[in-house]
């Protein structure tokens, strides 16, 4: 029973913290907000993390597709998803790390789509928000992967397959003779031997 809890387990966190790393990456992690002089008014842009860095939502699909691939997998190469899944979490949270900066002027102004430098469109844009909460969110959904990751690399090859229910078993190969014999006995004996 331990076995089939650490293999659900492993299952449900990788595809809860890729999932919640993918959605993450859709929310507002920086904005942007250029003032200009009057009569302008200011222009303010909010970029989603996809946006700042596409690496996360990418690394958190990699996790995801994890989940399939543990599940058509066995033995060591089940191990070596497993791997692969701990590694893209350690990538997510590098990732998130570096993205919880605020972006550079130039970055901000490329991001506002800056086609102007002037009295009206000043250079760089002068503030910049950077909450902290979605990269932190990025960061632990990564830990959550590399543990997930870890738990099959280490546990994975001795988990069932799940398709090991609906295979034949493996028949023991016999002597044609025996068998042969074995079917004439049961005719002799008034048996059916096709039943």
């Amino acid at each position: 029973m331990r076995r089939h809890a650490l293999f659900a387990v492993a299952l449900v966190l990788d595809l809860l913290a890729s999932g919640a790393a993918l959605l993450v990456a859709s929310h507002t992690w920086q904005t942007i907000t250029a003032e200009r002089s009057a009569p302008f008014p200011s222009i303010t842009k909010h970029v989603t993390g996809r946006t700042i860095d596409a690496a996360p939502t990418a690394l958190a699909l990699v996790a995801l597709a994890g989940v399939v691939a543990v599940l058509a997998t066995r033995g060591s190469v089940r191990r070596v998803v497993g791997g692969v899944i701990a590694v893209a979490g350690a990538g997510l949270i590098w990732r998130a790390i570096e993205s919880g900066d605020a972006v550079s002027s130039d970055r901000a102004r490329d991001l506002l789509g800056w086609p102007f430098t002037g009295c009206c469109f000043p250079s760089p844009p002068s503030r910049v928000e950077a909450p902290v909460v979605w990269p932190a969110l990025t960061a632990v959904c990564g830990v959550l992967i590399v543990v997930s990751g870890a738990l099959i690399a280490w546990r994975g090859h001795r988990w069932q397959v799940m398709s090991a229910r609906y295979e034949t078993p493996p028949t023991q190969e016999s002597d044609p003779a025996k068998t042969a014999a074995t079917l004439w006995t049961k005719l002799d004996r008034g048996e059916d031997p096709t039943d």
